[in-house]
């Protein structure tokens, strides 16, 4: 019997003059706000960087189940409602009211393919506790429609 593998993940983070610096491994990202929020822009903020995280680990994840071709082809947008007077600390709702997953692939049988493997993908997606987390959340798959060339 083999050990379970185990792998810590550490990022340090530092304030700076415009945003945060996160450091991880040997990569930088800046976070920061829009200005409404007391930010300069300068990167993306906190939430999207959590989404981007979901949409990554998805495609990931959708690789290790063996669909190659399909994480290689598809389009994933992630988009949330988040309860701004929830961080504000005004309302006690849930922080994000919905997730959206939109899949976007390329043909039929990759649309087939994907809703299979969809609850396998849920299961193992690191991420998937803020997905659950969420007031609601939906996941669609769609096919991309192709682009006719006129002879």
């Amino acid at each position: 019997m083999t050990s379970p593998r185990r792998e810590q993940l550490v990022v340090h983070a530092q304030p700076g003059t415009h945003g945060t610096t996160v450091a991880a491994r040997r990569h930088e990202l800046t976070i920061d706000e829009a200005p409404r929020y007391g930010g300069h822009d300068s990167g993306a903020n906190p939430v999207e960087h959590l989404l981007a995280g979901i949409a990554a680990a998805s495609l990931v994840v959708l690789r290790l189940l063996g669909e190659d071709a399909i994480a290689e082809s598809a389009t994933l947008t992630v988009s949330a409602r988040l309860n701004v007077d929830r961080v504000m600390g005004t309302d006690d709702g849930a922080a994000i009211e919905l997730i959206r997953l939109d899949w976007h692939v390329a043909n039929a049988e990759h649309a087939e393919r994907l809703c299979a493997a969809l609850p396998h993908l849920a299961n193992r997606r690191p991420g998937q506790a803020l997905i659950d987390a969420a007031s609601a959340h939906t996941e669609e798959v769609s096919i991309r429609e192709s682009a006719t060339v006129d002879e």
